[in-house]
């Protein structure tokens, strides 16, 4: 997908969910559970692994309900765009039938479960679902008016407009 293609297919995704004011990830979930008729629970955890292989963030789908495991230490600021990320996978439809057919289509039999355990736990923005993910975060980041950060210091939501996240 082309860039362009890109912005515009999450630009469709995020332009009509109604952001709660004040804004935070845990506010949205609630109105996504909402919408959806379908909870989202989220569970801080200590990543386990080492250096950048550790995964920040996880969104396992149950027949009942959406639950998005995020690292608990890092910054409020972090959190919520661990928090968000996963929900623009949930957004964008993104599941485990995309991953299986992604691993099964290519050269040989998918027969490591270590393998799969590390499509699930995708640590990188390689992969057309991580960009989109990814781009759906940003943009409902980008169109909060006001954001309360769950308690985010001062000098994290500095660094975050720095940076060009806010």
């Amino acid at each position: 997908m082309l860039d362009r293609e890109l912005q515009r297919y999450c630009s469709s995704i995020t332009r009509d969910i109604e952001l709660p004011r004040p804004f935070s990830a845990r506010a949205l979930c609630a109105e996504l559970s909402t919408q959806r008729d379908r909870r989202i629970y989220l569970h801080p955890h200590e990543a386990v692994g080492v250096g950048t292989d550790a995964p920040c963030g996880a969104w396992i789908a149950t027949a009942q309900a959406d639950h998005i495991f995020f690292e608990q230490r890092t910054s409020k600021y972090h959190q919520e765009q661990i928090i968000l990320h996963e929900i623009g996978h949930v957004l964008c439809g993104h599941g485990l039938h995309d991953v299986f057919e992604t691993l099964l289509s290519g050269p040989g039999v998918l027969d490591n479960r270590v393998a799969v355990r590390g499509a699930l736990l995708r640590t990188s923005y390689t992969t057309q679902q991580e960009k989109e993910a990814e781009l759906v975060a940003t943009m409902l980041l980008g169109r909060s008016t006001s954001w309360d950060g769950d308690g985010a210091q001062t000098g994290e939501r500095y660094l975050g407009k720095v940076l060009g996240f806010i």
